[in-house]
């Protein structure tokens, strides 16, 4: 049985000119003794010791008031977290305490347990600052559909709810904007079921739909125009040196992320070796064997920009504009980014008899579930293919 107590107290022997005393909860875990700073300062003598609390300095004294409030949910928090591991049976260490007690998330509140769960994952890095906007998107986004949300408020109609107030009374009316909002709803929610916070699920009853994005990957024709131009002895330097960070990604698989975060430390013999950012506190490792192509583009960034900061030049948004405008001369009929470049790799293996499970390791998914869109591209393509035999009958 865990033996461990809590209350509030005051060091009469710390007092400040101004005759207050700064106020700490004492927590005592198997005769192991913490007092945390409550960061709260009130005159020693109107501290009542015996029952840790304030007592009022005049009449209507409100700041009592207030600092007694954040004295109780100071000790109920810990009272929570002795009571939880009591009824768990499970024993309880000091260091342990400390860890639950100043990383106790809301359990009522869900907006108030999503944002410190957003920031509890960014201070641990478990995701980029870019990762950390995009989910306080979303909680903006539900804040802006519901001001308030309580675990107990959540029913198997929420989901459902958001989407649909997402496509009357906003711009988010494509599948996949709303799709991106529900992944990030989702997450936060598991995350609390994980932290054994009881309520009813949404997403057990609600999946949200996604659909082809606006992006196409490549086709053979069209990379081989771009490595075409790559090699023209006329293209400016600039063009040259952002249309090889975009081939690299072409024949590697690589997001545009990681890289312009590559060294050369990631070459491993005749295998790129490297942990992608976006996994990376999954710790899942991605192992594929360096092609020709790629230690060409490798070579030739070495010897024009050198082996600094390799494929960082210049800014992120700035080599996508330049890589649209390079399909622009190369009369490509859609709009390019660099994220189209690891779809086409994808979908270029796949056409050429690639295997799931392989591609599924070399883009450092987990599982083939997350590769499969890569086939449906491919069996789109085939049926678009299909339709010229249509034309073999039809009368000019």
């Amino acid at each position: 049985m865990n033996n461990a107590s809590s209350k509030i107290v005051c060091h009469p022997k710390r007092i400040r000119k101004d005759g207050t005393v700064l106020l700490y909860l004492r927590v005592i875990v198997d005769r192991r003794k913490k007092d945390i700073d409550l960061k709260l300062f009130w005159p020693i003598d109107l501290f009542d010791k015996k029952n840790g609390k304030c007592k009022p300095r005049h009449k209507g004294d409100q700041l009592c008031d207030d600092y007694n409030i954040m004295l109780r949910d100071a000790e109920a928090k810990a009272t929570e977290v002795i009571v939880k591991y009591r009824l768990k049976r499970q024993p309880l260490t000091l260091d342990l305490f400390l860890k639950e007690y100043h990383n106790q998330l809301s359990t009522e509140d869900f907006y108030a347990y999503y944002e410190q769960k957003v920031m509890q994952r960014y201070k641990l890095a478990e995701i980029a600052d870019l990762t950390k906007r995009n989910h306080i998107t979303t909680l903006n986004k539900l804040k802006e559909w519901k001001p308030t949300l309580t675990f107990s408020e959540l029913t198997n109609k929420t989901a459902q709810q958001f989407d649909q107030w997402m496509y009357r009374k906003t711009k988010c009316k494509s599948l996949n904007g709303r799709a991106c909002h529900h992944k990030n709803f989702k997450t936060y929610l598991n995350y609390a079921q994980n932290d054994e916070i009881h309520f009813i699920h949404p997403y057990n009853f609600f999946r949200a739909k996604s659909e082809m994005g606006r992006y196409r990957p490549l086709t053979k024709d069209e990379f081989l125009q771009f490595w075409e131009y790559y090699q023209d002895p006329l293209i400016h330097s600039t063009y040259r040196i952002v249309l090889r960070a975009f081939l690299l990604c072409c024949v590697t698989g690589m997001r545009h992320g990681d890289l312009r975060r590559f060294n050369l430390d990631w070459i491993d013999g005749e295998f790129f070796n490297f942990i992608p950012k976006k996994t990376s506190r999954y710790g899942t490792r991605v192992r594929m064997p360096i092609t020709s192509e790629a230690i060409d583009l490798i070579a030739d960034e070495i010897d024009e920009v050198g082996d600094h900061k390799m494929f960082q030049y210049p800014t992120e948004q700035k080599q996508n504009e330049i890589i649209n405008s390079i399909s622009n001369i190369l009369e490509v009929k859609q709009k390019i980014c660099f994220q189209i470049a690891r779809e086409t790799f994808a979908t270029l293996y796949m056409e050429h008899d690639g295997k799931l499970e392989v591609l599924a390791s070399f883009m450092g998914h987990t599982n083939t579930r997350q590769s499969e869109k890569y086939v449906k591209i491919m069996d789109q393509r085939k049926k678009q293919e299909s339709l010229r035999i249509s034309q073999f009958i039809v009368r000019d």
